[in-house]
């Protein structure tokens, strides 16, 4: 049959001309279209699709879509070689999906192997259970009050002497993910890293560190590349998947070791502690908890808990830095907080930092514009309609990009770009007093997720950047070092490119 085509239509080579032809005018009339609009637009080519798009704009992918979106009624099906996924920025009068339409699916599971079977990548039954698991440690006060105490107790101890010693010229981003690490960790095990102390300030990330941070490079390729591609290089152990491997099992090695150690305790010893694996370990709701459960709790909350929040007090910074006017709001507001005279730093605890509006709106201003995971992907499970018209078929990856949703006007205003917490404030008209911080929709402000997968540890996780920052913004002078460029990363966590380098200086007088 094959060959009775192949010769016909060399017989009649015309037909192949008419094709080629047909093929050429559609990539011109493509081309031609997505040059008339104001910013530049995937065209969906022959065999590719979209790929050339993606290459072209490789290393500032989020900025192209953000722009790209809107021009394309903020929905479009993205084509690609190896797979097609809707693309999707919601306007803030249309409500996302039917939450029931919607899962995390087998290949995120697969991408995300490194947590196991955790509550990041569970689905139905499974995840109903983890969920209430989860819930029931983050909302126990002896757990919330064992982290905002570990979060005031290493700023103390950790990043404001380090930041005092170092003065000078320092590498923002890298500080606080050793921060982040620091926390993360005795928030986990009860036990300090101290990977930001002074003594180890030049030393490199200790290898629980390193092997986090490798895990969110491998889990980026894997979205980008096609499956079939990292599951050969997975299966050759070559690359960076023999680096994910290798990661994996330093974490598997510390986290089985010290539930080991636990398991070997008297069991008033672990049902004493407030530390996330002890909660877990003393759970009335699942007695005969699995040592890979308990694994998996621990390694998805460090995977969650680590670069999140160090993004988010990275950005946080470079806006603050590039908006003098902001910091001068902030640090007038935590000195009406703080007005006795105090020999040495100065470290705000959270409930003190519950007054301070203007630096909880500058936070949340900094997710709308730089959210920590800038994008969300999920599987349809069944078929549907996206706002805009996209038909989506059962089994089809929906990503929801949140980067490019908080620069799209028809959510935030024609000033969407621009850094302003004011937007985030009352102005008492109605709205529940003034200066009090707004709340917006989750399906409008999806920085920690929306629905029933909304993040359990959110005014957790936004108390320890207010902590942090306070501390930062009172204490020292945080300027950019001139010439240096911020850009984001194309990442499933939003890092800079180059890093943040400032320069800090203690104020004379806090």
């Amino acid at each position: 049959m094959g060959g009775a085509l192949l010769s016909f239509l060399l017989s009649y080579p015309e037909f192949l001309l008419a094709a080629a032809c047909f093929l050429a005018f559609a990539a011109i009339r493509r081309a031609r279209d997505a040059r008339r609009r104001a910013a530049p637009v995937p065209v969906s080519w022959p065999v590719v699709g979209m790929l050339p798009f993606v290459v072209a704009h490789l290393g500032r992918l989020l900025d192209a879509a953000a722009a790209a979106l809107p021009e394309l009624g903020c929905t479009f099906m993205f084509r690609g070689p190896w797979r097609r996924l809707p693309r999707d920025v919601r306007p803030r009068r249309v409500p996302p999906l039917p939450r029931r339409q919607l899962r995390r699916g087998r290949d995120f599971a697969e991408m995300f192997d490194v947590v196991g079977d955790g509550l990041l990548v569970a689905d139905a039954a499974s995840w109903a259970a983890k969920r209430h698991l989860a819930a029931s440690v983050f909302t126990s006060a002896a757990f919330r009050g064992f982290v905002l105490s570990t979060v005031e107790r290493q700023t103390r101890r950790l990043l404001v002497p380090f930041l005092d010693h170092a003065g000078g010229v320092v590498e923002l981003e890298d500080v606080f993910m050793r921060y982040s690490l620091d926390v993360s960790y005795t928030v986990a095990f009860a036990a300090d890293l101290d990977s930001l102390s002074v003594a180890s300030a030049a030393e490199p990330f200790p290898p629980f560190g390193e092997a986090t941070r490798v895990t969110g490079e491998a889990v980026l390729l894997r979205h980008i590349a096609p499956a079939g591609w990292w599951k050969l290089m997975r299966w050759l152990n070559v690359g960076v998947e023999r680096r994910l491997a290798d990661a994996k099992a330093v974490l598997d090695e510390f986290v089985y070791r010290e539930i080991a150690n636990r398991r070997s305790r008297p069991a008033p010893a672990v049902a004493g502690g407030d530390d996330l694996l002890s909660m877990y370990m003393a759970s009335p709701i699942d007695p005969a908890m699995s040592d890979q459960t308990l694994r998996d709790a621990a390694v998805g909350f460090m995977f969650a808990a680590k670069d999140l929040i160090a993004a988010a007090l990275t950005w946080l910074f470079y806006m603050i830095c590039t908006h003098p006017h902001v910091e001068a709001k902030i640090l007038d507001e935590l000195r009406s907080l703080h007005t006795t005279t105090t020999a040495g730093a100065v470290v705000f605890d959270a409930d003190e930092l519950r007054a301070a509006t203007y630096l909880h709106a500058a936070v949340l201003e900094t997710l709308r514009l730089y959210p920590s995971a800038p994008f969300e992907e999920k599987e349809a499970v069944g078929d549907d309609v996206l706002p805009g018209g996209t038909a989506v078929r059962k089994g089809t990856r929906v990503v929801f990009c949140l980067y490019a949703m908080g620069r799209v006007e028809g959510i935030w205003g024609s000033d969407c770009r621009e850094f302003r917490p004011e937007r985030w404030l009352s102005t008492g008209d109605g709205d529940g007093g003034a200066g009090k911080v707004r709340q917006e929709p989750s399906y409008k402000f999806a920085a920690f997720n929306a629905g029933p997968r909304s993040c359990l540890g959110k005014d957790l996780g936004l108390s320890n950047i207010k902590i942090a920052a306070a501390a930062i913004v009172y204490n020292f002078t945080v300027e950019l070092v001139a010439g240096h460029v911020v850009e984001p990363k194309d990442s499933v966590v939003l890092h800079t490119k180059n890093g943040l380098m400032v320069r800090v200086k203690r104020r004379e007088t806090a």
